[in-house]
């Protein structure tokens, strides 16, 4: 790019071929040369989201992203001002866009969402639950705290976001995120860094679960048109949550651990009456009072009513994805005691372990429609992936 162009706002028609665009992004040439006059269209198009009551800033958002998409290393507030808008710029003003001024983040999903939405040929998609971690140096940044970070595999200093994902066939982007906040950080000690960082005062703690239910309906209530929604273990565990999916009326596909408890049988429960002779509390909690018994999905790989076939998921780059799968239908109960059928599905890895999901779906699903489901997951990863990566 020359001068004139980085402070026009304008993107040149014919990139260099020397930029390495290609290499890193796989894109031929013929589809490279329109790139610009397409970011142009898409920075129109969410104009508005970055308006606030006394004006519109957008033209930051615009070079911002161009940075971000443009810049292959330091890809911070000061260096994108000085490449972008001019050598003498020191990227105050990006940054207070991006870090202080008060237009919406949840516009712009509104906005992505209604575009999915606009397009009858992506309706029937996966919605995909699942978190991101990104490691801190200091405690200054909002949210940040000693928390497990599963990019980095361990327990570290560093924030945590919770994002909904949406696929269908080819396409995927992420269709609302909100920032975890931990309980910690609405105690006394954080109220400066939560005026700081503009946490409204409204904002109470709010656990993993909760904010990806609350995106999840806000995304039903604005029409998204997805069939599915999947989310990973530490979802799917909660048996609260695959239950409240349920009442919404939403068929999930959530990954479990190896160590949840299942019924074969329908089992029956209560809370035991208590004798009059017994000493101590009364009993509170709910049991299982007949013979149907609780086993580990672990347990049940060689159980007679799994059986393992060889299922053709989805034609990808490197051939297809071939999976042994197996689905029997189980029981569940909730803390609350409430019993609930589901299918248990098994999956065969490469690496030859076993993962294992339960979905409400009904009961006429196909072994097939199960695995589909179950290797969309993907998709969310890969959603992170490229924000990280490409856009930095």
């Amino acid at each position: 790019m020359n001068n004139s162009n980085r402070n026009s706002g304008q993107i040149k028609a014919q990139p260099e071929k020397s930029s390495g665009i290609f290499e890193r992004w796989g894109l031929p040439y013929h589809e490279v040369v329109s790139l610009g006059e397409r970011l142009h269209k898409l920075h129109k198009r969410f104009h508005d989201c970055f308006a606030t009551q006394t004006n519109n800033k957008s033209d930051y958002a615009f070079i911002y992203l161009r940075g971000l998409l443009w810049l292959e290393t330091k890809r911070n507030y000061a260096n994108i001002s000085r490449r972008i808008i001019g050598p003498e710029n020191d990227g105050q003003n990006l940054q207070h866009f991006m870090s202080d001024s008060p237009w919406s983040g949840k516009k712009v999903f509104e906005q992505i969402q209604e575009e999915i939405t606009g397009r009858p040929e992506l309706s029937g998609g996966m919605l995909s639950l699942d978190e991101s971690g990104v490691a801190c140096s200091g405690k200054q940044k909002a949210g940040a705290t000693r928390q497990y970070l599963g990019r980095e595999g361990k327990i570290d200093l560093g924030q945590v976001s919770v994002g909904l994902n949406y696929y269908k066939d080819g396409l995927w982007a992420l269709m609302d995120a909100e920032l975890y906040l931990p309980k910690s950080w609405f105690s006394e000690e954080y109220a400066d860094l939560r005026e700081r960082w503009h946490i409204p005062g409204e904002r109470t703690f709010q656990r993993k679960t909760t904010l990806g239910l609350e995106m999840i309906r806000r995304a039903s209530e604005r029409g998204l048109p997805f069939e599915t929604i999947s989310c990973d273990s530490f979802y799917g565990r909660d048996s609260q949550f695959r239950a409240d999916l349920d009442q919404e009326g939403l068929i999930y596909m959530a990954d479990i651990p190896e160590n949840i408890q299942v019924h074969l049988d329908e089992p029956v429960v209560a809370i035991p009456k208590t004798s009059a002779n017994k000493k101590g509390r009364p009993y509170t909690k709910w049991k299982v009072i007949n013979q149907s018994q609780a086993v580990k999905v672990r347990n049940l790989e060689h159980h007679p009513s799994f059986v393992l076939r060889t299922v053709k998921v989805r034609y990808t780059e490197r051939g297809w994805l071939i999976y042994p799968c197996a689905a029997r239908r189980v029981y569940t109960v909730t803390d609350s005691g409430q019993v609930r059928k589901e299918w248990l599905f098994m999956r065969k890895e490469k690496d030859g372990s076993m993962s294992y999901s339960l979905s409400n779906a009904p009961d006429e699903t196909s072994l097939y429609t199960l695995a589909l489901w179950r290797s969309q997951r993907y998709f969310i990863e890969r959603t992170f992936q490229d924000a990280k990566s490409e856009a930095g």
